[in-house]
């Protein structure tokens, strides 16, 4: 196995250029990224056995995988982000609403408590070969899940969604990040540790 460097660059300035990069994607290139990645993640196991996901709806040029919300026999809990918080997950029911930075979010529905998800689709900013990941820095998927992971006790997959070009080969993990399982892109799969 190679080992690779950590990229010397710091945090915030990888996460300003994928940010960057991200939103000039044209409309029709996240739409092709984003059915491809959906196709990929529909032939996965892991997925096809799921009852119950967490998922997002893409914005700001992330693959966007909301048409998982429309498969027969799954249950897709949308992200109610409250600032400081961790992240509450509700299967809709009614209209969304505007919710913080951006992002629209149920209103009312079933919650479904992080730990009895079968999996969670994180939106990425980037991403390493190890299954580091960097969001847009508020920390709610690491806050979120970083209890049931150091207690060992949560079946819950968290499955990265980005880009190809946002998945780098190695970032320097801070002792608060909660690490992928699996990141999906629109080129393949990595699995950490394999």
């Amino acid at each position: 196995m190679r080992v690779v460097e950590p990229t010397s660059a710091p945090i915030e300035y990888v996460r300003g250029e994928m940010l960057a990069r991200r939103r000039a994607l044209a409309a029709d290139v996240v739409s092709r990224s984003s059915a491809l990645v959906v196709e990929r993640l529909r032939g996965l196991e892991e997925v096809r056995e799921a009852r119950t996901i967490g998922a997002y709806l893409g914005i700001r040029g992330e693959v966007d995988p909301s048409a998982l919300r429309d498969d027969e026999g799954l249950d897709v809990a949308l992200p109610v982000t409250t600032p400081g918080e961790p992240l509450r997950f509700i299967v809709p029911m009614g209209p969304l609403l505007n919710g913080p930075f951006g992002t629209r979010q149920p209103g009312d529905g079933r919650e479904v408590l992080p730990d009895d998800l079968d999996l969670v689709l994180v939106p990425v900013v980037v991403a390493d070969q190890l299954g580091n990941r960097v969001g847009h820095g508020a920390g709610f998927y690491d806050r979120t899940f970083a209890h049931i992971r150091e207690a060992g006790q949560s079946r819950t997959l968290l499955i990265g969604l980005c880009h190809a070009f946002q998945v780098v080969p190695r970032l320097e993990a801070r002792p608060w990040d909660v690490p992928l399982d699996l990141v999906v892109t629109e080129v393949g799969l990595v699995r950490p540790g394999r």
